[in-house]
Order: C-alpha cells, then sequence, then structure tokens
C-alpha cells in the first residue's frame, strides 16, 4: 500500500535554515566497573502466558535467585522480580521490568528498565506453539533510584544493558560497568552492561 504525500506542514526544513553547530569531536567516554549480576530463572516457573493481544503475546517471566557483586554494589534482588513481555509477530519483544536490590549494607536501590529483545524469526510461532527459544537477546535502558545516602550517586545515572537470556540453562549473567564523567565522575554517569 503506497502511503500518502508528506503535508507540507510536515516536510523536514532544509539543513541550510538551520543554525546547526560542527561537531568537532565525538563524546568518548571512560568506564568502571560496577558489578555483575547472575539470575536465575526458576524452572519450577514457567513464563506465565497471559494472551494473543492486539500488540501481540503478553507474558511474564519471574526472575529470582539474583546475586549482585562488585566493588560498589554488592547484594541481592529481594524476592521476584518480574519482566513483563510482549512478543511481537516478527519475533521483536518488548520488556518492562522493576526489580529491587538490597545491598549487603542494607540499602534499598530500584532497578528498573525497559527494553527491546529477539525471540528469533520463528519466535512468536514457537511460543503460540508452547516452545520457548534456548536464547533471547535483550538489550535495555535500565536506571537506579536510592535514598540511602551511601548510594545517591545511582539517582543520576543512566543505564545502557546488552545481554542474552539463557533459556536451557535457566540464567542471566550481566556484566555492569559506570561510564565516568571527568567532572562529576561520584555523581553522574552511564552503565554499559553486556552478556559474557
Amino acid at each position: 500500500m503506497a502511503l500518502p504525500e508528506v503535508p507540507p506542514a510536515y516536510v523536514p526544513r532544509h539543513t541550510s535554515t538551520l543554525k546547526i553547530p560542527e561537531l568537532k569531536k565525538r563524546l568518548g567516554f571512560k568506564t568502571e566497573y560496577l558489578f555483575t549480576y547472575t539470575m536465575q530463572l526458576p524452572e519450577d516457573d514457567p513464563p506465565f502466558i497471559i494472551g494473543n493481544g492486539a500488540d501481540g503475546i503478553s507474558m511474564i517471566i519471574t526472575e529470582r535467585g539474583t546475586r549482585v557483586s562488585g566493588p560498589r554494589i554488592n547484594g541481592s534482588f529481594i524476592r521476584d522480580g518480574n519482566d513483563y513481555v510482549t512478543l511481537r509477530p516478527d519475533g521483536s519483544s518488548i520488556h518492562e521490568v522493576r526489580c529491587v536490590i538490597l545491598t549487603d549494607d542494607g540499602a534499598r536501590i530500584k532497578f528498573t528498565y525497559k527494553g527491546k529483545g529477539d525471540f528469533g524469526p520463528t519466535g512468536y510461532q514457537d511460543v503460540l506453539d508452547g516452545k520457548m527459544p534456548e536464547k533471547v537477546k535483550i538489550k535495555c535502558g535500565p536506571h537506579m533510584e536510592t535514598a540511602h545516602p551511601a548510594y545517591q550517586w545511582v539517582n543520576g545515572v543512566q543505564c545502557l544493558e546488552v545481554g542474552e537470556v539463557n533459556v536451557v540453562e535457566n540464567m542471566y549473567i550481566w556484566e555492569i560497568y559506570l561510564k565516568s564523567d571527568t567532572e562529576r565522575s561520584n555523581a553522574y554517569g552511564t552503565l554499559v552492561i553486556w552478556f559474557q
């Protein structure tokens, strides 16, 4: 189906009419290792399929038995976290997760993220047929919040999370790095996370 013509009011302005500064250099960054977390997917609690709705298949994946360990944050996720997943017909998925890290020294850190995953080209039909893929690649943008005075620095941090869920081994494994700003390295930054 051909799309209609773009109305004149929505046609992008020509760059010659814009005052765009010339970029003199790329914005680089340095990283600092923050922590690793391992997450167990409970064998006795498989994904709960809510149904096949207008946006795709809705399901809840329980995240249990998570350990956080590293030089800056150590602890565990309290009880169960839930990943609310919408699996779309093209195999891509949308993830919304809310968890709380209880640190070994008593801080409570809200750890939430939204992102996208890849169940593969046959993933949608596989789930409809009652099969989960062996691995699911996920890319997310988590952030953390806390009122604890020792961890106030996490409140200004935005995260990038790239990883993979190993359904066969019922495990996540993530490494987290803090992007250090030269002037405010203790207050603000970006986390870079990847699956190993």
